[in-house]
């Protein structure tokens, strides 16, 4: 199916010990779960997928003294740039 790409949602779960899990994806959420939440990585210019193509997402985490925050971009099937470069649109505070 040819598709327009808006953007990429971000959940978790992981393993802390045996069956000592976290969750934030719907089907696996942790019950009383209320200090992480999903996040949403949006393209400013949304991109035409069309069927059986390749999408190629890359994720950075990035730091400073004060904040951190995420930037991301698509490599395929064409390539955008930086999103949230520095994290000019959006940082958490630490």
């Amino acid at each position: 199916m040819n598709t327009v790409l808006h953007g990429f949602a971000g959940y978790f779960d992981t393993v802390l010990y045996k069956e000592s899990v976290l969750s934030i994806v719907p089907k696996t959420h942790s019950p009383g779960m209320f200090s992480w939440f999903p996040i949403y990585f949006p393209l400013k210019t949304p991109v035409q997928v069309t069927a059986g193509s390749r999408v190629t997402v890359h994720m950075w985490r990035r730091v400073s003294s004060k904040n951190v925050w995420y930037e991301w971009t698509i490599s395929e099937p064409h390539p955008l740039n930086i999103h949230n470069a520095k994290g000019r649109s959006y940082t958490i505070g630490l």
